[in-house]
């Protein structure tokens, strides 16, 4: 089975196992070295069907242009591949909430099979789910890993796993913007090699 059949396969399997949730999948290049995971879909990557589109989509934009990378060249996942909402007190309308754990390890188990389908040298995690997902270690916080590149394994395949805050917490914590892009600087020479 070619790696896009297996795949095709791994998301049949996820949208099954999901059904009825808002479920937005993986996308770019599967022979990838780099993969990015976020936390999970919101309004606008359901609305279009893809990960990192609007408000993320921009701030997506502005890391990939530290690593001098087009979007099609890196491949962008999700921990949770479907929305996680709640409906606003106020507005009575749909708003995002923070994945639960037992969310995150329902997830997990595709997640790694989804790694091992495409096999990147780099797993770029954004923001505290992700590292979760991918360390299984619920204490893990970013604020404590960011930066720093870390060997680990994922079913006995190694990989090299880089920690970075989501680009939307600088939205709202301006204070970590030279922090954000110091260690954009720092991977992009560990991806150059240099």
């Amino acid at each position: 089975m070619s790696k896009q059949e297996s795949l095709e396969k791994l998301y049949d399997d996820y949208r099954n196992h999901f059904e009825g949730k808002e479920i937005v999948l993986g996308d770019g290049s599967i022979d990838s070295m780099i993969l990015l995971i976020g936390e999970a879909p919101g309004k606008d990557e359901v609305r279009l069907g893809r990960p990192f589109v609007g408000m993320a989509g921009k701030n997506l934009n502005e890391f990939l242009s530290h690593l001098n990378m087009e979007r099609e060249k890196i491949y962008i996942t999700n921990a949770i591949k479907y929305r996680l909402s709640e409906v606003s007190p106020q507005t009575g309308r749909l708003k995002n909430r923070p994945a639960t754990k037992e969310e995150i390890k329902e997830n997990m188990d595709f997640l790694y099979k989804e790694i091992n389908i495409i096999m990147p040298k780099y797993i770029v995690t954004l923001g505290n789910v992700p590292l979760k997902s991918i360390t299984g270690d619920f204490n893990a916080s970013i604020g404590a890993v960011h930066g720093e590149i870390k060997q680990i394994y994922i079913y006995n395949e190694e990989f090299f796993l880089f920690p970075l805050y989501h680009p939307a917490s600088i939205i709202y914590n301006r204070s970590l913007k030279e922090v954000y892009e110091e260690d954009l600087r720092k991977l992009s020479l560990i991806v150059s090699g240099k």
